[in-house]
């Protein structure tokens, strides 16, 4: 199982980057500015994990494990954003869709934002599983 983390770690990736592209491109959804900085932080890990998964290669988990922590902890900033009106002086949203709009949501949450904190952190776990089992 742990020779196989850093392919699902890119599966997880793939599978995120897949529905992003399909809700804002296909289904034609413009993605917030907080959405903008976890695509920043996602895509690069499908590239990243896909070559070292193909390769067999753990010599990338140093440094996908801090880009998957840093989108990790913009996804959960999303999720608390619209819900802690302290975290809305920040001012993140001032150009395009407001990050408070829950565009796919389950009742008031945003799927969307807890499913990339989900993402982020499996990534993250699989990632240090795969580092734990390398030696």
């Amino acid at each position: 199982m742990k020779q196989h983390a850093v392919y699902l770690a890119w599966l997880v990736a793939l599978v995120g980057f897949c529905l992003s592209i399909f809700y804002g491109e296909i289904l034609r959804n413009p993605p917030c500015p907080l959405c903008w900085y976890q695509r920043i932080a996602l895509f690069p890990l499908v590239l990243l994990l896909g070559m070292a998964a193909y390769r067999g290669d753990f010599s990338i988990i140093p440094y996908a494990v801090p880009i998957a922590a840093l989108g990790g902890v913009i996804a959960l900033f999303h999720v608390l954003y619209p819900y802690l009106p302290f975290l809305q002086k920040v001012h993140v949203c001032t150009l395009g869709v407001s990050c408070s709009h829950v565009g796919f949501a389950w009742g008031d949450l945003s799927l969307f934002a807890l499913l990339s904190a989900t993402g982020f952190s499996l990534i993250a776990i699989l990632l240090l599983f795969a580092s734990k089992g390398k030696s």
